[in-house]
């Protein structure tokens, strides 16, 4: 009886939500992710904010995302660090606009920038060293907002900064 009940709770809660993916309508999220800090994979635990605010027909979305991690590690000799920024605009495409559930895969051009630096202790070297660099980047992506409320969503996307991430979204 036990399961027949909760069930039933998880069915009824899952039926209340909403897709709310629309033209007209804007949306604004924020995610966490793994895999992030430039092509080699290193660094950090990424962040973003996303704003998608064009919206062209009843399954095409265009926004923009900007996304930072940064990671530092201590060595024998004396500490790296790692950061790395990308900003680009975004196109998605929605699959099943207007469900719950909006499975979504797009395309993303940006700029990418990432700086690096090894600082020796005293007694190994007497020089530090530095670099950054940046360039345009572009990637695939695939997700999906999976709509608890009119105005809310989690969302999980793979592509590429970072490669695995997981949010929510907003509507405005």
């Amino acid at each position: 009886m036990k399961k027949v009940t909760l069930l039933s709770m998880l069915l009824f809660v899952t039926s209340l939500a909403f897709g709310q993916y629309e033209v007209g309508k804007n949306t604004a999220g924020a995610f966490i992710g793994v895999g992030g800090g430039g092509l080699s994979g290193t660094g950090g635990i990424p962040v973003g904010i996303e704003y998608n605010f064009l919206n062209f027909e009843k399954n095409i979305q265009v926004g923009a995302f900007a996304a930072y991690s940064s990671t530092s590690e201590d060595f024998a000799v004396g500490k790296w660090k790692y950061s790395n920024i990308i900003i680009a605009a975004q196109a998605n495409y929605h699959f099943l606009p207007g469900n719950k559930f909006d499975p979504f895969a797009g395309i993303a051009l940006g700029y990418d920038i990432a700086s690096s630096s090894t600082e020796f202790n005293p007694g190994y070297s007497s020089w530090n060293a530095s670099a950054s660099a940046g360039g345009f980047v572009w990637s695939a992506q695939v997700g999906c907002n999976y709509w608890f409320s009119p105005k809310f969503a989690a969302q999980i996307r793979l592509g590429y900064f970072p490669y695995v991430a997981v949010g929510v979204t907003f509507v405005m």
